[in-house]
């Protein structure tokens, strides 16, 4: 062990821990698991806990060995002692004394935890931390449980196989309060979903008292349940229907009951009519409400009989969305069920040239069944019975005429294989339905993407057959089927050029724009106004930025955004510079940047578009395996939601953007300080006038224990932070800060009750680290804000140097 951490720890000698921060790292780090050890010994000691002299040796100690494997990235080899001392903790009182008050050892086992445990990624350091951390789960420690559960939080994300042994223990805190642990419960389950199916009933009766977050950690758990082990919830169908008509997201407990019904129809059986009002109130959850009817219709011909009813009374006049879905079960019904009607409904699906007409033949012919008329097969294929029941000719002609969608619908289900008891995908379902399995989503747009194509290659093989352009084209449906499929090399040209159709009410068909196709540009056209407005109060707030890069931080993917002044005066910030910023979610800045492309437009963008395919590119740079592609997700919600753009503002506010930039409502974009405030240009650059001086405290010890700070005189005036000996500004200057030469600025500590002032700030130089603070906090966001402004200007005057130069 060193010398110094010898006479500190085995003298007790709090006069010499302060020099502990003198030493380099290197010196040390061979030497921290004894020191360790050392510590343990002294905090496992009976007069530990009155002993005031040994508590600040012993956290001086540890905030310099945790500082030193970080700097020295030592974890793996001292991890052992450093557990095995956070561990010790256990043995003793970890419960608050007084009114926020942590014991000794709630304090020594908080200063180890970060060190730990933000080590997640590393299997050989989890696997030592995780069986301790579960067990100050169960100790009370409310703060100490907290920071557990962020970290387990990632620890799950990165090594679920190490948290999944303790899934009992987990799912007992989360049902004692401890709702944090929710977002780990998903990524344990697969592992070892007995623990889970044993305490389920408690889960779920949760569900009231959860903020949306959280319930939504717990419908993707119950999902996953319903997707493995969809019996687990049969107890609980009734709890999940009363749900619907809570403030419960509607389409993420629907999604739960359609697995359930497929594995257990007669479960849902008797809540069909309790399913059909939420569909009236919600119609973009009828998808799931009919594929739970076609479920239970399978189950018997009765229940098969009212089920279609049901479902052809919404064919006629739902939205297109639902169509397919719809279409879908009641396709499935009547092949398993052929008597319903008589053995014609193929013919029905082939000939009708629109959704209303399927829904008035099948509804006829329902009617007819119910009434006990039912026609043979051959009468329905005779065209003089036709001809008889629709003088008018109407009906023969919407049997002779091509529908392309309902064929090429026809096509989907034949390419799926849609057998009895299979489920479609989610790709079917109407609106903003979302399924929670990322593979699923990736399954629905392929299905999707066939869909679309098979829409095309009909039309381009309807067209090439018939010679003929424009609307009104027909051709028989025998035609059609016959037509060879396209080679895949020609594929790609044909979906190009082949436009998308759609039925009219007098039963041709239309040409429609060949971006219909396009899902983003669907998106888009349908939401213009909504987006353009968000955009005009969102820019107020959020700044775009000029440029956007993505990179590998090595723990996930950055963006970096670049932003500078469009305005570029004579005395601009960033005319020739950039402020930079890196940001951990980068998806949500694309998502704004997307926005704010398309406020600018006049019309809808496509994704052929140059703006649209730069930012699908910084995108799928990003994207992990299975999660949505860039046209799925960028049609999830039609905006942000509020709390991710407060996110974007805050880091915003902590990296001091707004310090060097201000809205101009004039200008109608972001400006920076001196373009935006052009009458202080001339103060700000005048030779030899201070921009502000003054006395600040400047910290003399880096570390948190000792609070040694000595006041300075100082000035901030053109490319330099001059500091005198002492408090008078008579006195011989000490140093200099070059501005030019100041690599960043941070604020050190803010108030919790208004984090936008700040109570100390640190300036990085390459050699040195200055800790300000001036005598209050309005005093210190002043000089923070003038050298922000400062240092941006000197190194603005650099690269205009510079320049001038090449």
């Amino acid at each position: 062990m060193h010398q110094l951490f010898r006479l500190v720890l085995g003298e007790r000698d709090l006069s010499r821990a302060g020099d502990l921060f003198s030493l380099e790292d290197k010196e040390i780090k061979n030497c921290l698991s004894e020191a360790l050890e050392e510590i343990k010994t002294i905090s496992c000691s009976p007069d530990y806990l009155t002993n005031d002299n040994d508590q600040a040796v012993v956290e001086i100690c540890i905030t310099r060995i945790t500082t030193a494997i970080r700097e020295t990235g030592s974890i793996e080899r001292h991890g052992a002692a450093l557990v095995a001392l956070w561990e010790s903790c256990l043995e003793h009182n970890l419960q608050p004394q007084g009114k926020d008050e942590d014991t000794p050892h709630a304090k020594i086992a908080s200063d180890i935890t970060s060190c730990i445990l933000q080590n997640y990624n590393q299997p050989l350091v989890m696997a030592l931390a995780i069986p301790v951390a579960v067990k100050f789960l169960q100790r009370g420690n409310r703060e100490l449980s907290r920071n557990m559960s962020s970290y387990l939080s990632l620890a799950a994300i990165a090594k679920a196989e190490l948290l999944a042994e303790h899934t009992e223990a987990i799912t007992c805190s989360v049902l004692g309060g401890n709702n944090m642990l929710l977002r780990v419960l998903p990524s344990i389950y697969p592992l070892n979903p007995e623990p889970i199916h044993h305490h389920i009933t408690a889960l779920v009766a949760m569900m009231t008292q959860l903020n949306q977050a959280e319930r939504q950690h717990l419908l993707r758990l119950l999902l996953l349940v319903a997707e493995q082990h969809p019996l687990v919830l049969r107890s609980l169908v009734p709890c999940l229907v009363g749900y619907l008509h809570d403030s419960v997201p509607n389409d993420a407990v629907l999604s739960i009951l359609v697995e359930v019904s497929q594995a257990s129809p007669a479960l849902l059986s008797s809540y069909l009519p309790e399913l059909r009002i939420v569909g009236q109130q919600h119609p973009a959850l009828l998808g799931h409400v009919a594929k739970i009817h076609g479920a239970v219709g399978m189950t018997c011909e009765d229940e098969a009989r009212n089920a279609l009813v049901y479902l052809v009374s919404l064919l006629g006049s739902m939205e297109h969305s639902v169509h397919h879905t719809l279409l879908l079960e009641v396709r499935r019904l009547t092949d398993r069920f052929c008597c319903i009607l008589g053995g014609g409904g193929k013919d029905i699906y082939r000939l009708s040239n629109s959704f209303t007409a399927i829904a008035r033949l099948l509804g006829k012919q329902l009617e007819a069944q119910g009434d006990g008329v039912c026609r043979g097969e051959d009468d329905a294929e005779d065209p003089s019975r036709q001809e008889e029941e629709d003088p008018g000719g109407n009906g023969a002609n919407e049997n002779q005429t091509l529908q392309v969608k309902i064929q090429a619908f026809e096509e989907k289900m034949d390419e799926e294989g849609c057998g009895e008891g299979q489920v479609e995908g989610d790709g079917d379902s109407p609106g903003p339905q979302r399924r929670h399995s990322l593979g699923q989503a990736a399954q629905d747009e392929r299905r999707e993407m066939r869909f679309n194509r098979s829409k095309s290659l009909a039309m381009h093989a309807l067209r090439s057959r018939s010679g003929q352009e424009g609307e009104g084209v027909e051709m028989t449906t025998d035609a059609l089927l016959n037509d060879a499929p396209p080679s895949p090399d020609n594929t790609g040209v044909q979906e190009e050029e082949a436009p998308s159709t759609a039925p009219t009410t007098d039963g041709t068909v239309k040409y429609k724009d060949p971006r219909d196709g396009d899902r983003l540009w669907t998106h888009l056209r349908d939401n213009l106004d909504r987006i353009k407005g968000f955009c005009a109060e969102m820019i107020k707030q959020i700044p775009m930025p000029e440029q956007c890069v993505i990179e590998d931080s090595g723990r996930g993917f950055v963006a970096k955004l670049f932003f500078s002044c469009p305005l570029k005066g004579h005395y601009c910030l960033y005319s020739k510079s950039s402020f930079c910023l890196c940001s951990r979610q980068p998806h949500l800045w694309i998502q704004v940047m997307l926005l704010s492309q398309q406020s600018k437009a006049s019309e809808a963008l496509s994704c052929q578009h140059e703006a649209v395919m730069h930012l699908r590119a910084l995108w799928e740079r990003t994207q992990l395996k299975g999660s949505h592609s860039f046209p799925m997700a960028m049609t999830q919600t039609v905006t942000p939601h509020k709390k991710d753009l407060d996110s974007l503002q805050i880091h915003l506010e902590e990296v001091r953007f707004f310090d060097l930039f201000g809205y101009s409502e004039e200008m109608g974009g972001w400006l920076c300080f001196m373009c935006n405030n052009p009458e202080k240009a001339t103060v700000v650059n005048q030779d030899g006038q201070p921009l502000i001086e003054g006395k600040l405290k400047e910290k003399q010890v880096r570390w948190k224990f000792i609070k040694r700070w000595k006041t300075r005189y100082f000035t901030l005036s053109g490319n330099q932070l001059l500091f005198r000996k002492g408090k008078s500004k008579d006195e011989l200057d000490d140093s200099t800060i070059e501005l030019s030469k100041v690599q960043s600025i941070k604020v050190v500590a803010k108030k919790r009750r208004d984090r936008g002032l700040p109570r100390a700030f640190e300036i990085f130089t390459e050699s040195k680290t200055y800790v300000l603070k001036a005598q209050d906090e309005k005093n210190t966001e002043e000089w923070l804000q003038c050298i922000n402004v400062a240092v941006a200007q000197a190194k603005e005057r650099e690269n205009r140097e510079a320049s001038t130069y090449l």
